[in-house]
């Protein structure tokens, strides 16, 4: 699979503002409430946001919105009387802004928080793709494709997650997704070159498995997916919790040497032996197509960040990063609503999709692993190839 430039339907049109005004866009959410993703990311779209100190204006219109649920915390109507915009019943009339027919720039899906059940494996079972085929059905009936952004990944299942990204490629609909954890600030910098080769890249990070294993995965692979070669695909993934963990550290199944790299460059660390510190280690097992082997491991307890390191190929070098966020401020946010300001003003994909693609379906495969007691799991549906 590659990255391919947005090319128009025949039979459907790509949407486009009119000029003198704003690119016009609807917002689906599951939950607009404090601190929710729906909250620090429509708040910026709606008012602005601080970048690099600079102050970033609002680039486009919100004028429509859908909201799954509606807690006592609930935003969205008080914001909607401030701003103007219309929240409607259904999907449907908020992708058409109320009219007969679709006449939007741009959707934004933030299928993340409110009360959903979890599953046997403890996925919660957001309902992203719901979301994502009650848009694409409007769009397809109305005959107009306009750019979508969810956020997160894909869907708690692969399944789910490739008819998304295959949809919006026959549909030919610009399509972003992903983690902010992968656009965040670097320190120190770091960026492979395009002759860099690695070897073993490993992330440690924080949070639930599912939610957060994802941010993990996404740390990883926007570090990764630039070595030489490009993008391959992963072929088989596995996934351990609790002490074996440790254990397969001992066994050099994960590197101790790049795991304390890793940790030096992050002041979140906390202080003390891992082992005493981390009570229920994860550990994602990633082998890439190419000969990458690549880890993860989540360690609540040790540390509240998302750092990298890894060992070149040829002179063995550790290459090491803190992917840093700001937890009170959000600032980080910031990149992922100017990234949809691009998307939709000038059809620009800030990163390929089918990184998402690939680190869905990986964390997918690796708590599917960890339910059946670490079973290493074939995974040649992830041969997913691309260049970043």
């Amino acid at each position: 699979m590659h990255r391919r430039a947005f090319l128009t339907l025949p039979a459907v049109a790509l949407g486009s503002a009119a000029a003198g005004r704003k690119p016009r866009v609807a917002a689906i959410l599951t939950i607009f409430t404090p601190n929710s993703h729906g909250d620090v990311f429509m708040m910026r779209l709606i008012q602005g946001y601080r970048l690099n100190k600079k102050t970033c204006h609002p680039r486009l219109d919100l004028v429509s919105m859908y909201v799954d649920q509606f807690p006592p915390t609930d935003m969205a109507r008080d914001l909607a009387d401030e701003y103007g915009f219309r929240i409607y019943p259904s999907i449907a009339e908020a992708v058409r802004a109320g009219g007969k027919k679709t006449d939007i720039d741009g959707v934004c899906i933030i299928g993340e928080h409110g009360n959903y059940p979890n599953n046997e494996k403890g996925q919660k079972l957001y309902p992203r793709k719901e979301l994502f085929e009650q848009v694409v059905n409007v769009m397809k009936e109305d005959g107009h494709v306009a750019p979508i952004f969810v956020d997160k990944h894909f869907s708690y299942s692969w399944d789910k997650a490739k008819w998304m990204y295959d949809t919006a490629r026959e549909m030919k609909i610009p399509l972003m997704a992903g983690s902010t954890v992968s656009l965040a600030w670097r320190v120190p910098p770091l960026e492979l070159t395009p002759n860099m080769e690695l070897d073993q890249a490993l992330v440690v990070g924080f949070g639930e498995t599912d939610g957060y294993g994802f941010h993990c995965l996404e740390a990883l692979q926007a570090i990764v997916e630039k070595r030489k070669g490009g993008e391959t695909g992963i072929a088989s993934v596995q996934g351990f919790q609790g002490a074996k963990v440790w254990e397969l550290g001992e066994q050099g199944v994960w590197w101790r040497e790049l795991f304390d790299a890793a940790l030096a460059r992050t002041p979140s660390r906390v202080p003390g032996k891992p082992e005493d510190l981390v009570k229920e280690p994860v550990l994602f097992v990633l082998n890439y197509r190419g000969g990458l082997k690549g880890r993860v491991l989540i360690c609540n307890g040790l540390l509240r960040s998302w750092v990298f390191a890894g060992f070149t190929t040829g002179p063995r070098n550790i290459l090491a990063t803190d992917c840093r966020i700001q937890f009170q401020l959000h600032g980080h946010w910031g990149f992922m609503v100017r990234n949809f300001e691009d998307l939709v003003i000038h059809k620009k994909l800030p990163n390929p999709v089918e990184r998402t693609l690939l680190t869905t379906g990986a964390l997918a495969f690796a708590i599917d692993s960890i339910h059946q007691g670490g079973r290493e799991i074939p995974t040649p549906m992830l041969e997913i190839r691309y260049r970043a």
